[in-house]
C-alpha cells in the first residue's frame, strides 16, 4: 500500500478543538443546568426564581449551544482526512478519518472519486490579522458530505494524488 498523504502536525490542532468542544459542551451542559435550577434567584436577577419555561428556555439554549458545538466538530472530524493510502492491487483508496476516540476507515475504487478541488483558504482583514487554511475538497460517490484534506499535511507523492483524487 502506498502511503499519499498525512495530515501531520495539522492533526494536533484537530483533535485538540476536538477536545475543547467536549469540555465546551460539558461546561455548557452544567450552565445550562444551573440556570434552569437557579435563573431569578440571584440578587442582581431579582431574587424571585423565573417562571418554568424562562428557565427552560435559557438553560436549554445554553445547554444546547454546548452540546451543537461538540455535535458540529464530531461532523468534521468525519470528514477530516488524517491518512490517505492507495492500494495498488484493488485500485482503492482507503482514507483514515479522525473520531473524538481514534478514528474510522472509508475504502472506495478510483471511479468512486468524483474530484476534488483546492480552496485557498484565505482571508485578508484590514486590521492585519489573516487566516491562511488552504484544503482540498474530494467529492465521493454516494456520500453527501465531501472529505477533507488539509493542504497543509504532508503528501508523499503530489503526482498519484491529483491522479487518484482527479484535482480540477
Amino acid at each position: 500500500m502506498t502511503k499519499i498523504y498525512a495530515a501531520g502536525t495539522q492533526l494536533i490542532k484537530v483533535r485538540a478543538m476536538m477536545i475543547f468542544s467536549l469540555v465546551c459542551a460539558l461546561a455548557a451542559i452544567w450552565w445550562g443546568w444551573d440556570l434552569f435550577q437557579t435563573q431569578g434567584l440571584r440578587p442582581a436577577d431579582g431574587g424571585v426564581l423565573a417562571p418554568f419555561g424562562t428557565r427552560l428556555a435559557w438553560g436549554g439554549s445554553v445547554a444546547g449551544l454546548g452540546i451543537a458545538f461538540a455535535a458540529a466538530m464530531w461532523v468534521y472530524g468525519r470528514l477530516y482526512v488524517s491518512a490517505l493510502r492507495f492500494d495498488e492491487t484493488a485500485h482503492a483508496l482507503h482514507f483514515r478519518t479522525v473520531g473524538f476516540v481514534g478514528g474510522s476507515d472509508l475504502v472506495c475504487s478510483e471511479p468512486d472519486i468524483l474530484g476534488s478541488t483546492y480552496q485557498p483558504g484565505q482571508t485578508l482583514n484590514t486590521d492585519g490579522v489573516s487566516v491562511d487554511a488552504p484544503w482540498i475538497k474530494v467529492a465521493i460517490k454516494g456520500k453527501r458530505l465531501p472529505l477533507i484534506l488539509d493542504a497543509q499535511g504532508e503528501f508523499s507523492d503530489i503526482p498519484l494524488a491529483r491522479r487518484l483524487l482527479k484535482a480540477q
